[in-house]
């Protein structure tokens, strides 16, 4: 009998010290894609980084009446750029398709956001965020702009209109002298 108890106890805490508790809350199991804590911390500090870049003087009222535009751009590049750099685009398009995998990188991100000023980003990687993100907000707006490149002269003139005005002249004159 004291034989049947020893081997009873010695198989219960074998079970007990090899089964590993997930440190994912209860709510969240089951979510197709489980952030890490060590990518959380790289994706809180990245999106501080990004969002003091791009609102440097943003304010909880102003963020909380954001235009349904300007929430639109903030998530983008603070929550969901960032993290595309750390886990992917695959990943992100998984999360963004998962509610709970959502729900549980939002945990993580709250678990790991920084109240304090982060070390700031380069200032021409700064720049070059700030003019993206004003562009993608036009965009968003309604206003349209063109991708494409427009050659300019030294002068700073448009090749197309001041070296063929010209050619342009003669052809408006001449369907003129023909009517």
């Amino acid at each position: 009998m004291f034989k049947k108890i020893i081997l009873s106890a010695a198989v219960l805490a074998m079970l007990g010290c090899g089964s590993t508790q997930s440190t994912i809350p209860a709510e969240y199991a089951g979510a197709a894609y489980e952030l890490s804590d060590a990518d959380a911390q790289k994706w809180a500090f990245s999106a501080k980084q990004a969002e003091q870049c791009i609102y440097p003087n943003l304010t909880r009222i102003q963020h909380d009446h954001f235009q349904k535009e300007d929430s639109y751009i903030y998530s983008q590049y603070v929550f969901f750029y960032p993290l595309e750099d750390i886990i992917g685009e695959d990943h992100v398009k998984m999360i963004q398709n998962d509610k709970k995998s959502m729900d549980y990188a939002t945990y993580q991100f709250k678990k790991y956001k920084s109240k304090t000023p982060v070390e700031a980003l380069e200032p021409a990687q700064c720049k070059t965020l700030q003019t993206k993100a004003r562009e993608d907000l036009a965009v968003v707006k309604g206003q349209h702009i063109s991708g494409m490149v427009e050659e300019k002269n030294a002068d700073g003139k448009n090749i197309a209109t001041e070296e063929n005005k010209f050619f342009f002249d003669i052809i408006k004159w001449g369907s003129a002298l023909l009517l």
